[in-house]
């Protein structure tokens, strides 16, 4: 493994991303971290909100398409859905890695079906590979060229490695 972004890295991005963040919303929004991989973002994102003066409801969604593997198998599943109706919210879809950008496209097309009155996307990392589905996000931390497998900071190989402070290449 190689570090591509430290702790330290990460936790001055973030900040400024949450001062963002807020200063874009100023008011109510739902910030909703896609499990299992941006739990961690969304985690640091709330609380870097918050400090910047923001107060975001927070909701989950969990889906899946990596399962096991190191890519995707095309299929989106909705695992956990939202506990709360979402029509007329402003919605800021926070995940790990937008890649394939599958299940970003999923949910976002989901949630406007659904009414939602503003569907925003903050990722951790901007995987700059060919997109699956057209997505773009409008919050990032961080954008790569690599293709090599990220894990740390919510990413994983098969569900090990979330853990690691820092984004990490795997290969």
């Amino acid at each position: 493994m190689r570090t591509l972004f430290s702790e330290a890295d990460i936790a001055e991005r973030i900040a400024a991303l949450g001062q963002e963040i807020a200063d874009h919303y100023q008011g109510s929004f739902t910030l909703a971290p896609i499990l299992t991989g941006g739990f961690v973002l969304g985690a640091d994102l709330a609380r870097a909100v918050y400090r910047a003066g923001g107060d975001a409801k927070i909701d989950f969604l969990q889906l899946a398409s990596y399962g096991t593997k190191q890519t995707s198998s095309g299929v989106v599943k909705l695992i956990k859905d939202f506990n709360r109706p979402v029509e007329g919210e402003r919605i800021l879809l926070v995940d790990d890695v937008l890649d394939s950008g599958r299940s970003l496209y999923f949910a976002s097309k989901m949630l406007e079906e659904r009414g939602a009155a503003d569907v925003k996307i903050c990722v951790a990392v901007d995987k700059k590979s060919k997109r699956a589905e057209p997505v773009t996000a409008d919050f990032v931390a961080f954008e790569t060229e690599a293709e090599a497998f990220l894990v740390g900071y919510g990413m994983d190989d098969a569900e090990l490695k979330r853990g690691l402070p820092e984004i990490c290449l795997l290969n």
